[in-house]
């Protein structure tokens, strides 16, 4: 009678995290964990737990397309490593919770997982994890599984705490989820007031309610939420996810301007891959003549089209000398 195969530490793992406590029933001890971090199949997240790659995996769960996955991927497995290592006492917060719900975000420090305490109002700093005080809210599910704040309170938390050791707040990092979380249906523009009011008195709160009185869920990524805001700065009146009719097919474009025939793009190269983070230069090439095809096409109809990249969308002269040279040429257009 042939025996069964013994169990292997992946096969214990939930979302590729297991405790060193799981692995010692299989007879693992510390020093077979060495072994395994040599070998690239384990990584250490917190003392006492570990992400496991499984056999045969083309890559590992914490490494991602670029660095920005690869980032969320691994404050993910920290996050929930956390969560399980206090056993129900504590809750996804702050940036930690956002990435449990796939929310965007920019320039959060994802090496530190925040975590809000079930009942009292202590908080604690720890190697990569902050502990903060009971958060009043009844937590929600995320969709791993996990508890964490509800997702307002973690849209505005994320704009009132300092993005990294050493460095001050960022509002803007609120817009960020909050546009994400409201294009995902995930809060209302009422749940977020409602948080913002919760804070009032809170250091920073002024600058994140400004901020947040401009959140609109019609922006599709970080990019152009960033983009808009530079438009804004600039006084452009614009709306977003216009569609355009051409030659008996539709596209939507990211900004046209309220006033004059322009619209503005964000990355549109990013698009024509599919967001392939490394597309090959066929793809590249198929890419800028879909493109051109396109703008062809939505020129046909009388407008003007300028684009940005994500390393120009907060240079305010760039911007503003691309726009105004669109509607030029968009006036001029309509002289002839």
């Amino acid at each position: 009678m042939r025996q069964a195969a013994p169990m292997e530490l992946h096969e214990l793992a939930r979302d590729s995290v297991v405790s060193a406590a799981e692995a010692a029933q299989l007879g693992l001890g510390p020093s077979d964990l060495r072994r395994m971090r040599r070998l690239g199949s384990v990584r250490r997240l917190i003392r006492g737990w570990y992400a496991v790659c499984p056999p045969g995996a083309p890559t590992p769960p914490w490494e991602g397309a670029d660095h920005f996955d690869t980032a969320r991927r691994q404050h993910r497995l920290l996050t929930v490593a956390l969560i399980r290592s206090f056993e129900g006492r504590a809750v996804a917060s702050h940036q930690s919770a956002l990435v449990l719900h796939d929310i965007p975000l920019w320039k959060s420090d994802l090496a530190t997982a925040h975590l809000c305490r079930r009942r009292d109002d202590h908080s604690r700093h720890r190697p990569a994890a902050t502990l903060h005080p009971a958060c009043q809210a009844e937590p929600v599910l995320s969709p791993p599984g996990y508890l964490t704040v509800p997702v307002p309170q973690a849209v505005v938390q994320v704009g009132l705490h300092p993005v990294g050791p050493g460095r001050g707040t960022f509002p803007f990092e609120s817009l960020v989820a909050a546009d994400a979380a409201l294009h995902h249906g995930l809060t209302t523009l009422d749940e977020i007031q409602q948080v913002v009011h919760a804070h009032a008195g809170h250091p920073g709160i002024a600058g994140v309610r400004r901020l947040l009185e401009r959140a609109d869920g019609r922006h599709e990524s970080v990019g152009e939420t960033r983009l808009a805001h530079t438009l804004r700065l600039l006084g452009y009146r614009f709306t977003p996810q216009v569609w355009v009719t051409a030659e008996g097919r539709r596209w939507r474009a990211d900004f046209e301007l309220d006033d004059e025939p322009v619209i503005v793009e964000f990355d549109g190269l990013a698009k024509y891959t599919g967001g392939l983070p490394n597309p090959t230069p066929e793809q590249s090439r198929q890419a800028l003549a879909t493109e051109k095809w396109r703008e062809d096409r939505l020129r046909d109809t009388g407008r003007e089209v300028t684009r940005f990249v994500w390393a120009e969308v907060d240079d305010l002269p760039l911007v503003r000398s691309r726009v105004d040279a669109a509607i030029v040429r968009s006036r001029r257009r309509l002289r002839i």
